[in-house]
């Protein structure tokens, strides 16, 4: 969303005026002044998240600080939430974005998918979106959303090069793959900052998740999820066929760069280096998965190595979500310091303690997904859900771990409007309209919303999470 000067300036009113009305109104029986200013500033730094009417990464800081200036946290507390385990994972993490979208790996994913899918249209979209998807479970979305999206347009052009909004084919590509992008940021925790969000609550309440439990149920349910609307996705915009300049493409996208450079294959060596350590961190302690991150963005501009520069990495390593992250990390500390967040939970879902588990998280998910609809920021929505929805299962008995990566799942996902930052990225192609995504996105919705419920507390349970 761009807004002007005007804009901007009421957008920041309504976010002061939420502050002042969080310090000034009567606390409700159970709240803390100190808990309600902190819901009052994570509302206002919602506010100007969603409008853009500050930078992310300023709005994150100035209301860290405000913590601090009202009195709600201390500053060693509120540094600690900001500058933990969570903005360094993020540090780290997103070297290998930077890495892996300055080589020919993406291409020739695409060109492999097209050669696999051969004529058939169906296939072709259901492979860009897995291959999407196993992107972005090490990528951050919005880089392998704009990659992958990129290469579609290729494919289009190749197959006719038809008017946006004239092709049932770019229709399905241009909302799978977005779609297929935010799934896959939750398959492994190095695939979004809502991930990192989720295990660092965990982690404070002494139920952690390795990177091993984690990836072991975030593949599977990730990909069928994938496939599943993809295929949904192909049944209600039925694409047309493949063209003979279209498979030439795929070869092109195959072979025409050549082998992998020593760069490329160097990136990829440092790449399953860092996956290796994160899989081994479950047995190895001091393989300590951020330690491991920042060893890994370290090893990227190694002499000898230097698959980026510092510079590259300071240029597109996303610092502005970085910061966010990290002042997410502070803002959902102060809800659990203050007993905001159980205050929230006593509340508003106190009732939702006697019920079976099932019916707990399948409120869960589909609370956290029509939250994500209403707020288009998947950090907002994890910094706003997590640590409430984790006191609610604790209250409730039941898998705190496996709510938070319920939470987590759906703070990163939405395909019902294309009004958060992924979505938007293919949307602005008019491949397809408002409507065309509402009308594919809320049947798609519900589906994975009742079957995510059901198998990420299974899948937690079973693997002892």
């Amino acid at each position: 969303m761009v807004v002007n000067k005007q804009g901007k300036a009421r957008y920041l009113a309504v976010a002061a005026a939420l502050i002042v009305l969080a310090s000034l109104l009567p606390c409700p029986e159970g709240l803390t002044r100190a808990g309600m200013q902190s819901f009052g500033i994570i509302l206002a730094a919602i506010v100007l998240w969603v409008t853009e009417a500050m930078n992310m990464a300023v709005t994150g800081i100035f209301m860290c600080t405000l913590l601090v200036f009202m009195n709600i946290l201390p500053p060693n507390d509120m540094f600690k939430g900001f500058g933990g385990s969570v903005f360094f994972f993020m540090v780290g993490t997103m070297s290998i974005t930077t890495a892996m979208a300055s080589t020919t790996i993406p291409t020739r994913i695409a060109g492999l998918i097209m050669r696999w899918a051969k004529r058939s249209p169906r296939k072709l979209v259901v492979g860009f979106a897995v291959g999407t998807a196993m992107l972005s479970s090490i990528m951050s979305n919005i880089p392998t959303c704009a990659l992958f999206a990129s290469l579609g347009l290729a494919v289009l052009k190749a197959n006719g090069n038809p008017k946006p909004g004239t092709s049932n084919l770019g229709k399905a590509l241009m909302i799978s793959i977005p779609a297929a992008s935010v799934i896959g940021g939750y398959m492994t925790p190095a695939g979004g900052p809502t991930n990192i969000i989720a295990m660092n609550t965990l982690q404070t309440v002494g139920r952690p998740v390795t990177f091993l439990k984690w990836m072991i149920q975030g593949y599977p349910i990730g990909l069928l999820m994938t496939v599943i609307v993809a295929l949904w996705v192909t049944f209600v915009h039925k694409p047309e066929a493949i063209t003979d300049e279209a498979m030439r493409t795929a070869e092109r996208m195959i072979h025409g760069e050549g082998p992998l450079t020593a760069r490329e294959k160097k990136a990829l060596a440092v790449i399953g280096a860092m996956f290796v350590a994160w899989i081994a961190s479950s047995w190895v302690p001091v393989l300590n998965t951020t330690s491991v991150a920042l060893m890994g963005t370290c090893l990227f501009m190694f002499p000898g190595i230097e698959v980026m520069t510092w510079d590259e990495y300071s240029q597109k390593g996303g610092w502005d979500a970085t910061f966010m992250v990290g002042s997410v990390g502070a803002l959902a500390d102060a809800t659990m310091a203050t007993g905001a967040a159980k205050w929230l939970i006593t509340a508003t879902l106190g009732g939702a303690v006697n019920w079976s588990p099932v019916a707990v998280f399948l409120l869960i998910s589909f609370l956290v997904c029509g939250i994500h609809i209403l707020i288009p920021s998947g950090p907002a929505v994890a910094g706003l859900a997590v640590v409430p929805i984790v006191e609610l299962a604790m209250l409730a008995n039941i898998n705190p771990a496996g709510a938070a990566i319920l939470v987590s799942f759906w703070s990163a996902v939405t395909f019902v409007l294309p009004t958060d930052a992924v979505p938007m990225f293919t949307y602005k192609f008019k491949y397809y309209s408002f409507g065309d995504m509402v009308k594919t996105g809320v049947p798609a919705s519900v589906v994975v919303a009742v079957l995510v419920a059901l198998l990420i507390p299974a899948a937690c349970s079973l693997l002892g999470c």
